[in-house]
């Protein structure tokens, strides 16, 4: 693994958070071409930082927050020491360092970013994960298991053969989801520090429990939608419109802000794509195919008042055109 000066980790890491807080003026830019050009340790600190940003799919989410900071702000001057310390390890450390990442990442079940996979199991449930998910399947004699380690999963239950019938669970990070003879969704959602698990119903019912509160069991019916944390369950809303469209490989939107079909398509790409705060309400129609998240990108461009600049091979910020 390439060695990197920690100094030229730790100005790659005040590039990134000044990246994150807008387009860079005319001179910035130029500075930050020379900063990357005028030495070879600097390069190779802006490959690593741009590495921990494909890892991760998109930078911490405190970065938003910290970059809107004035450069002496401790949260930011803690946000370019830790991005710096990620730069410098590799994102290898990351991923040790994080027990649900180093989970996913030995799950015996993966997608990979922008791949959706069907899976039938012997009881004929049928199963589809979505991009970069990662699960295990548990079943034994008491229970049929699966754990939901990363990613979105959309489950599709089968009648079980078995005397007394076992039941069909879907473990997340936050508790528990109990099929009651369903189709429905589980997606990891929320921030490393503060995950949720978010549910969607479309056939059926299933229960929830949080982990740390059995006695907060919610049951959500076919067209309901929810999360939950650790402890509790929120309120429960109508199931989003066309919210089943990624299982047959589309994003469709109506009216959809622009700042939303950014983050889904986001979800199927390596690094990350910035959108000016200013045009997130956008509203956007369309079909899309998922497969091709490029193409995506390149007909919102035509058809919206949009400039998607490259600042980077895996850094797409979205302005006014």
């Amino acid at each position: 693994m390439v060695i990197v000066d920690p100094r030229a980790a730790r100005e790659a890491a005040q590039w990134l958070v000044r990246l994150h807080a807008g387009a860079l003026k005319p001179d910035e830019q130029l500075a930050f071409q020379a900063w990357r050009a005028g030495d070879p340790a600097h390069e190779a600190a802006w490959q690593r930082a741009e590495l921990v940003c494909s890892t991760l799919a998109s930078v911490p989410p405190a970065l938003r927050q910290a970059a809107e900071e004035t450069p002496r702000a401790p949260q930011r001057r803690a946000l370019v020491l830790g991005l710096a310390g990620l730069i410098v390890a590799g994102p290898a450390l990351w991923l040790a360092s994080q027990s649900a990442p180093w989970l996913a990442w030995r799950a015996t079940i993966r997608t990979a970013r922008g791949e959706i996979r069907h899976i039938n199991l012997p009881d004929g449930t049928q199963l589809v994960l979505n991009t970069d998910t990662a699960i295990d399947v548990h079943v034994d004699a008491k229970a049929r298991a699966i754990v939901l380690h990363a990613g979105e999963l959309h489950v599709g239950t089968a009648p079980d053969l078995l005397t007394p019938a076992r039941p069909f669970l879907v473990h997340s990070r936050n508790g528990v989801v109990r099929a009651l003879g369903t189709h429905f969704s589980v997606r990891h959602g929320g921030s490393l520090l503060a995950p949720r698990t978010q549910v969607g119903v479309s056939q059926g019912a299933v229960e929830i429990q949080p982990a740390q509160a059995p006695q907060a069991l919610r049951l959500v019916n076919a067209g309901q939608q929810g999360s939950f944390d650790d402890t509790a369950v929120s309120p429960l809303t109508p199931l989003a419109p066309h919210a089943g469209a990624w299982l047959q490989g589309v994003l469709i939107a109506e009216r959809m802000p622009l700042g939303e079909v950014l983050e889904s398509v986001a979800r199927y790409r390596y690094g990350v794509i910035r959108c000016d705060p200013a045009l997130a309400a956008m509203p956007v129609d369309g079909i899309f195919q998922l497969q091709d998240p490029e193409k995506i990108l390149a007909l919102l461009q035509h058809s919206l008042p949009i400039r998607m600049t490259r600042r980077t091979r895996y850094w797409i910020s979205v302005e006014a055109a």
